[in-house]
């Protein structure tokens, strides 16, 4: 994780969730406390990392999503380039990449 630019959400002094990007737009990681779902923590951590993303002038967001992430990345605009079946201990899962295009952030002009 000291490679990436990890973001961590806090609700009073606990740790209720937290993600990363990389120089490239990778997100590894994504996770809110299933004590804090539903309250927008994950939206509020992808929409950080997106505008974090396209100030450095990153082209696309991508992730290996879980079956059960994919509709959230999906509503917030990822689209599925490819199903994936990576073997993990012996046991095959099923995961998507994703992918969302990002465009720069726009300048005021005057």
């Amino acid at each position: 994780m000291s490679g990436r630019a990890t973001v961590v959400a806090v609700a009073g002094e606990e740790v209720v969730g937290f993600s990363d990007v990389d120089g490239d737009g990778y997100i590894d990681m994504l996770f809110v406390s299933p004590r804090h779902l539903r309250r927008g923590i994950a939206r509020t951590l992808l929409c950080f990392i997106e505008q974090r993303a396209r100030s450095a002038a990153t082209p696309e967001l991508t992730s290996d999503v879980s079956i059960a992430a994919r509709p959230f990345f999906e509503s917030v605009g990822f689209r599925v380039v490819r199903e994936q079946h990576p073997v993990k201990e012996g046991v095959e899962l099923t995961n998507y990449r994703m992918r969302k295009a990002l465009s720069p952030p726009s300048s005021a002009t005057l």
